[in-house]
């Protein structure tokens, strides 16, 4: 008996096992998951038929047998978005296939047929099953794929997004990633000269945002236009657009005085990125990389920015919070500002930190959807409760900056300040929508290597009277081209007044 008991025992574990083994290391494909069932279910049998012991242990190692198979294939495939991805994966590379390398049909449909798998089985707008019209599309491209003989990593990419876009999703999304690319070196110098490209090939950049919106996954045009804009100076980029080098392209750059000129550029002019950096003097050694967190202090204005370009919630981050606002209270600062021009995103938690030191005793907070396969769980605990730092209360002026470049939490950090009257909103609108999807699940794509993300929740403002649509600023201005937050927030306070 105790040696079956042991076969089963190993084998429960073991197989329970295999959900952190694919959190942490490896994907895995079905075969896996009937192989670790039939294994639970043939260590059962074996007890049950040679197991020398009573009916009342026959039934309690069945039973438990029963369990393990249950939540191994409830927490670890259908009721768990991270399965296969790689959210928390340990040294995952995100590197795609070249842009230009060619798979096989057969390559391109696994691929397509997994993007759509997990997003039918995460994204809460598939909930019920795949849209209509995201369907219809999908079953255009599994006909267009079939009837090729190959195509290449961009190809297949400018295919899934067509599916993807269709739900509007800025977090959902399929990406080539291709290490190898190449960029043009010009961009940085017509940037510093105050010069942006509004038009290739005599293609203007909205008529752009129009023509290949089916092409990119986005809330806000601007969110679209800063996708477009990155496409455009590299190699890979324009051919996702389907804007051939060939004999050269032409940039249109013009300034805000409305000069502009026609420069035309050919292969020659596209550099990898160290290239682009010697090219362009900037120095990208490891040891001048700057804290995602930081705060300067301007006595005479009576200022403190901090600047955030990652949420992060960790120990660095409280430590810097901390230390800025025991600086304020020393030294009788009267305004705060943050600065999440450029954050993309991460954890939330760093909007209750800071609010921490704001004097409020509760503040609310967006709601939730959560999909988890075949259960939606609803958050609807929509106020928190402020654990203040008392030592520490600040009881002056809050601004927040931010621009298209405001994404995801960092979005959040203005929702959370403007939703709860906590202080004036700076710049433009965050590049995505308050009332939208996010907590995302990120894959590669197991042939071509292309990185894809999918959405798991469908959040709610936390002002839910508000007007739908984007965070709009309270004081609307151009604050994107400054390198130095303390004079964009000056500008911006100057002319409110």
């Amino acid at each position: 008996m105790k040696r079956f008991l042991g076969i089963c025992i190993a084998v429960w574990l073991l197989v329970l096992a295999v959900v952190p083994l694919n959190l942490f290391f490896v994907s895995m494909g079905d075969l896996i998951l009937g192989i670790c069932l039939i294994a639970v279910l043939v260590a059962m049998l074996l007890f049950i038929v040679k197991a020398s012991s009573g009916k009342k242990s026959k039934i309690t190692v069945s039973v438990i047998s029963v369990f393990v198979m249950a939540a191994f294939i409830m927490a670890g495939y259908v009721c768990n978005p991270y399965w296969n991805s790689i959210n928390l994966r340990i040294n995952s590379t995100l590197a795609s296939k070249a842009y230009d390398y060619e798979l096989t049909s057969k390559e391109a449909m696994e691929d397509l047929e997994y993007a759509v798998r997990y997003l039918k089985k995460n994204h809460p707008a598939c909930y019920h099953g795949l849209p209509e019209e995201l369907n219809n599309r999908y079953e255009e491209v599994k006909s267009e794929i079939k009837a090729r003989d190959s195509i290449t990593v961009n190809e297949l990419s400018r295919y899934i997004e067509s599916i993807f876009s269709i739900i509007g999703d800025g977090h959902t999304f399929a990406s080539v990633i291709d290490r190898n690319d190449r960029y043009l070196k010009y961009v940085y110098g017509w940037d510093g000269e105050g010069y942006e490209i509004s038009a290739v090939n005599g293609i203007t950049i909205s008529e752009l945002l129009t023509d290949k919106s089916d092409l990119y996954s986005f809330e806000a045009e601007s969110w679209e236009r800063l996708n477009i804009a990155n496409d455009i100076i590299s190699i890979s980029g324009l051919d996702y657009l389907g804007i051939e080098i060939g004999d050269g392209v032409t940039y249109t750059i013009t300034n805000d005085e409305g000069d502009s000129r026609d420069i035309i550029c050919h292969d020659e002019d596209f550099v990898t990125i160290e290239e682009y950096n010697e090219y362009n003097n900037i120095d990208s050694s490891s040891d001048k990389e700057e804290s995602f967190v930081s705060y300067e202090i301007d006595e005479e204005k009576s200022l403190a920015v901090l600047t955030l370009d990652e949420c992060i919630i960790d120990d660095e981050y409280r430590d810097t919070v901390r230390a800025m606002f025991t600086e304020v209270r020393d030294k009788n600062i009267q305004n705060v500002a943050v600065d999440v021009r450029f954050n993309p995103g991460g954890n939330d938690a760093v909007v209750s930190e800071f609010i921490r030191y704001l004097d409020i005793d509760e503040y609310k907070i967006c709601t939730c959807q959560w999909r988890l396969g075949p259960i939606m769980i609803n958050a609807d605990h929509s106020v928190n409760h402020n654990d203040r730092n008392e030592e520490l209360l600040f009881h002056g002026n809050v601004y927040v900056l931010t621009t298209a470049n405001t994404f995801s939490s960092g979005m959040i950090f203005a929702q959370y300040i403007k939703d709860n009257n906590l202080g004036i909103i700076v710049g433009e609108a965050p590049g995505n929508d308050p009332n939208g999807y996010g907590e995302i699940t990120s894959f590669l794509l197991p042939n071509s290597g292309i990185y894809m993300q999918i959405s798991t929740k469908n959040w709610v403002r936390a002002d839910s009277s508000a007007p739908e649509g984007l965070i709009e600023p309270d004081i609307e201005c151009d604050v994107k081209h400054y390198d130095d937050a303390m004079n964009a927030i000056y500008i911006a306070i100057s002319e409110e007044q």
